[in-house]
């Protein structure tokens, strides 16, 4: 995960920032011969009133000196997820057993920004709380089910089996304050 940041005055306008991180994937695909790959990013509206900053997301090593010549507007901090011992903010991980852990791990972070404060006054009127690389989007499975039990076993037919013990179940019958109509996740 990288960080891309600005300097110290902050960048405040949201298009602006995510039209120059739109361009600097580009650039970053250069460093590659043109050759796609999947990435995802994250705009944040820093809470200390520093303006936004992005969470960009990767696959691959990069050295930092590369990184920050192609972002060119401020400071670049980078956490590799399956090497570190600790978080971006310092938070104990402990060891990943395989990179496949370290790119779990960096989804769960990543995720806790993707699914903050959504609303217009936040993101703008038509505008997502993140982006994708074009050609990476996730498939969408959509299936009416008569019951919670024929979901679970659906679910439980599409993640593997190692992959099981990450999955995890929401259901907003458990929420008091849910006022919508009612929904279950499941997420691995």
């Amino acid at each position: 995960m990288w960080v891309l940041t600005y300097p110290s005055e902050g960048q405040y306008d949201r298009r602006t920032v995510m039209g120059e991180v739109s361009e600097f994937a580009r650039r970053l695909r250069t460093f590659g011969s043109g050759v796609t790959f999947p990435y995802w990013y994250s705009p944040e509206l820093h809470p200390g009133g520093h303006g936004w900053h992005v969470n960009f997301f990767i696959s691959f090593r990069l050295p930092h000196a590369k990184v920050e010549a192609l972002w060119d507007h401020g400071f670049v901090w980078v956490t590799d997820f399956a090497s570190t011992m600790s978080g971006p903010k310092g938070e104990p991980l402990g060891l990943c057993r395989t990179t496949r852990d370290g790119y779990r791990r960096a989804a769960h972070y990543g995720c806790k920004y993707a699914q903050k404060d959504w609303s217009p006054e936040h993101v703008g009127a038509q505008n997502h709380r993140y982006e994708i690389a074009q050609g990476f989007a996730p498939k969408k499975i959509a299936q009416w089910v008569q019951d919670p039990l024929e979901a679970e076993a659906i679910v439980y037919d599409l993640v593997p089996g190692e992959q099981r013990r990450y999955l995890q179940r929401w259901d907003s019958n458990n929420e008091p304050e849910w006022l919508r109509p009612p929904i279950r996740t499941w997420r691995w």
